[in-house]
């Protein structure tokens, strides 16, 4: 795992948890159970959903494993795969991660700089 997916996970962890009282009850029981990697994924697949306002069909951009299959399979309208790959491909462009909790804010982060 690079810095940069670890740096983006351990934030989706700690914003996850922020939430409230019961979301960090219920991360801090996941991490016993099944790990810091799996949890924080988790974490950020959560953050993910919220921040960008997924349909439950959308997969979050921390999905995308195969960014050149997906990206060649072209628009797959709201289907959102292709979306959450370019939003990857974005991501990756700037040097972040595809684990980002709040990948739209990170990017306008990056371009203020």
């Amino acid at each position: 795992m690079s810095a940069v997916d670890r740096e983006a996970l351990t934030r989706a962890l700690e914003m996850a948890r922020a939430e409230s009282e019961e979301e960090r009850g219920h991360i801090d029981r996941v991490l016993v159970e099944d790990g810091w990697q799996q949890t924080a994924e988790t974490a950020a697949y959560h953050c993910q959903d919220a921040r960008l306002h997924l349909k439950p069909w959308q997969p979050p951009p921390c999905w995308i494993r195969n960014l050149a299959g997906d990206l060649a399979a072209g628009n797959d309208g709201i289907r959102g795969r292709y979306a959450a790959a370019k939003l990857v491909q974005r991501l990756l462009a700037v040097g972040l991660s595809r684990f980002e909790p709040d990948p739209e804010a990170a990017l306008k982060r990056k371009a203020a700089h």
